[in-house]
């Protein structure tokens, strides 16, 4: 079996001081990756890094809040001034908090939105040039199972990491002839933000703590990140020893003429049927109504 190594290569991760960035930083930097280390505060960012280079690894801490683009690109030449280069993002900053309904405002989406898509868009954005020139590129956007299929008490979490995987889509679509790819995982392991979750269940996050630590992550994320690893415009959830491929697909569907409410009711079934589901690649426009829209819009032989 041989081993994923990172040898000559550049890592940025946001949000690394503590939880899953952290033990992403230093299993990157254990396989021989130079890694620069972002949070929001510089003394987790260190701490880390100190761990690194104790270790015989390469590390260089960087802290302030990337949704802020001077912040953003200032993360980026760090890496360029200290390790050469700029070879892998990971984008894991992210916030969290248990909120009704009733209180969210726009002013708490605004700064989720922020903090989960800005940041990672501005940090992209910031590495995209250099990845370019390169002909290659490895990103990997921390997004959740919140953005896909919801969670009570969580909407500004749960649509700010939906976005984040409209975002991850379209940058595949966009990097693909540049040799660059952007994928998606979501973490089920204890950190700060599960903490918040069961704060009024602390055996669960026990239990969480036991059979999903942070680690448990990392593999997959080192996996998308490798060089020989072609995948993109995919969505993982990982955790306590398993990787599942979360999919959003589209059906055959129902077809006709002309739709009537009555009709649609007629045939609820196949409306909601999930067989011959596709899954379209990231940015493709070959999907079931796509094809249909075209094959209407052709001109009538008589």
């Amino acid at each position: 079996m041989v081993t994923l190594r990172f040898d000559g290569r550049t890592v940025v991760i946001t949000g690394a001081g503590r939880g899953v960035g952290r033990a992403h930083a230093l299993a990157f930097a254990r396989r021989g990756a130079a890694v620069v280390v972002n949070d929001i505060d510089a003394e987790p960012a260190v701490r880390t890094c100190d761990e690194i280079t104790a270790a015989g690894g390469h590390a260089h801490p960087q802290h302030g809040d990337v949704s802020d683009p001077a912040v953003a690109k200032a993360l980026v030449q760090c890496a360029i001034d200290t390790f050469g280069g700029v070879d892998v993002v990971v984008n894991n900053a992210g916030i969290d908090r248990v909120v009704r309904l009733a209180e969210v405002t726009p002013e708490l989406l605004s700064e989720f939105f922020g903090v989960h898509v800005l940041a990672a868009h501005q940090v992209a954005a910031a590495a995209w040039p250099h990845l370019v020139r390169a002909g290659f590129g490895r990103i990997i956007n921390t997004t959740s199972s919140a953005g896909y299929f919801g969670l009570k008490r969580a909407l500004p979490y749960s649509v700010a990491k939906g976005a984040l995987h409209a975002l991850t889509q379209s940058l595949a679509a966009e990097g693909a002839r540049h040799g660059i790819t952007v994928n998606a995982v979501a973490p089920f392991a204890a950190s700060r933000l599960a903490r918040n979750r069961t704060v009024d269940a602390p055996q669960l996050y026990d239990a969480i703590v036991r059979a999903a630590p942070a680690e448990a992550v990392s593999p997959v994320v080192l996996w998308l990140a490798h060089e020989t690893t072609s995948v993109t415009g995919m969505a993982f959830e990982v955790g306590a020893g398993a990787v599942t491929r979360i999919a959003v697909g589209q059906s055959a569907g129902l077809v006709a003429d002309e739709l009537t409410p009555e009709l649609v009711r007629d045939n609820a079934d196949a409306v909601l049927a999930l067989q011959s589901m596709e899954f379209p690649d990231a940015g493709s426009t070959d999907r079931p109504l796509s094809r249909i829209v075209m094959q209407m819009a052709q001109p009538q032989r008589r």
